[in-house]
């Protein structure tokens, strides 16, 4: 009989073993499966959220509103063409680019900028031969070059307001 209970001891222990196995497991489980419950949840909110500009319709014609999607609607991109340019340094270093403005949708204003082109280019062309190369290396020269641009061709178009300065080639050689 002493055999028997020792043996039924043997068994509890055993079960009870596999039993905090299971509550192990249940604990490694059950809160790995809440967090991605959770974070599903919280990710379905945020991405199906509804955006308050898309409501809004002064943000929709670009009043108010300085997303690119608005400017967009409103504007139109006047290229200005290639510019080839010998910098200013001595190490015979061309920089080449290409320069669109982002105006006002507007046929007088695209009419105005059409026929100041010329007077454009000649600005940028000059502006853009005083930079040295160790000016444009870093992406700091390149924006005070585009922030130059834009407040030069702001001057020569002065009624039309040019929104942006876009470079859509910039290399130097």
């Amino acid at each position: 009989m002493a055999d028997n209970a020792n043996a039924e001891g043997d068994e509890e222990i055993e079960v009870g073993k596999g039993g905090g196995r299971m509550a192990t497991v249940l604990l490694a489980v059950v809160p790995a499966i809440l967090a991605s419950v959770i974070t599903a949840y919280g990710v379905n909110y945020f991405m199906n959220k509804p955006d308050p500009a898309a409501s809004d319709p002064a943000a929709q014609v670009g009043e108010g509103s300085s997303s690119d999607e608005a400017i967009e609607l409103d504007t139109t991109l006047v290229p200005l063409g290639p510019f080839t340019v010998n910098l200013r340094d001595s190490s015979g270093r061309v920089l080449s680019m290409k320069i669109q403005l982002v105006i006002n949708k507007n046929e007088e204003d695209e009419e105005t900028a059409t026929k100041k082109i010329s007077e454009v280019r000649d600005s940028v062309l000059l502006l853009a031969s005083d930079y040295s190369y160790t000016e444009l290396e870093g992406i700091d020269g390149k924006i005070r070059l585009k922030d130059d641009i834009h407040a030069r061709v702001n001057s020569i178009l002065e009624p039309i307001p040019v929104r942006k300065v876009f470079f859509t080639e910039f290399v130097i050689q």
